[in-house]
């Protein structure tokens, strides 16, 4: 059930945009992540996602994300909602946006919102966020980095940072990260990094993935928004 409202919801923010905008690019995807060692080994996070952008014109376009998670270590069910507003200034190559979302976890809601940036300069492509979460108990910060180098048409090797903060705790996540397009407009990611959060060891993880695309500009602007965004698992 509330996959389906999430997905009704979704569908009704973007419906009467239709007659004044287009869609310039989609994707849909699935991500897996496990924590392999120490205490936390078998805890991992499944995720079907999926993107949709309107364009105003050359400077003004809005996108839309949801997210369906598993976190199969507690076996909670988690969903998203994500909102952006994205400006490129001279209609170029950078964007600049301001999102707002919701994350449910195990029923409980928490509302982010948050300013970005994207683009690409020759063959390094970059994503960064400030994020401000409103927590049941505590507000919280955090700041995501993404960035790759395209050796190829085909392949490109980069990396990610994710920090948050809440209450005084932090927790970190860092990561190589790699993609191989096994088609036009299919492509597999993968990722291994170290996960640090406040109270446990730093555990080493692994991330694979499968993202399809459409559209001329290669899907949407923006990567993944909201608090589960931070944690490869729970």
């Amino acid at each position: 059930m509330q996959k389906r409202v999430l997905a009704a919801v979704l569908a009704a923010a973007f419906a009467p945009l239709g007659a004044m905008a287009e869609v310039t690019g989609a994707s849909v995807g699935y991500d897996y992540t496990s924590l392999a060692e120490n205490g936390m080994s078998g805890y991992n996070k499944s995720e079907l996602n999926g993107a949709m952008e309107y364009s105003f014109g050359s400077a003004l376009s809005m996108q839309g994300d949801m997210a369906l998670r598993v976190l199969d270590g507690t076996k909670v069910d988690s969903q998203g909602l994500t909102l952006h507003t994205i400006v490129r200034p001279g209609g170029g190559a950078t964007a600049l946006g301001f999102f707002a979302g919701k994350d449910w976890v195990d029923g409980k809601g928490m509302e982010f919102y948050g300013l970005e940036g994207a683009g690409q300069m020759g063959a390094i492509s970059y994503d960064a966020a400030l994020t401000h979460v409103d927590g049941r108990n505590a507000d919280a910060n955090g700041l995501s980095l993404r960035g790759a180098y395209a050796l190829s048409d085909r392949f490109d090797l980069g990396g990610r940072f994710d920090g948050y903060r809440a209450s005084g705790e932090t927790l970190s996540r860092y990561a190589a990260t790699a993609g191989l397009a096994i088609s036009p407009g299919l492509k597999m990611t993968g990722e291994l990094g170290r996960f640090d959060t406040a109270g446990r060891d730093t555990e080493t993880y692994i991330g694979l993935g499968v993202k399809a695309t459409f559209g001329g500009s290669g899907g949407a602007t923006f990567g993944k928004r909201g608090f589960m965004d931070f944690a490869p698992a729970y």
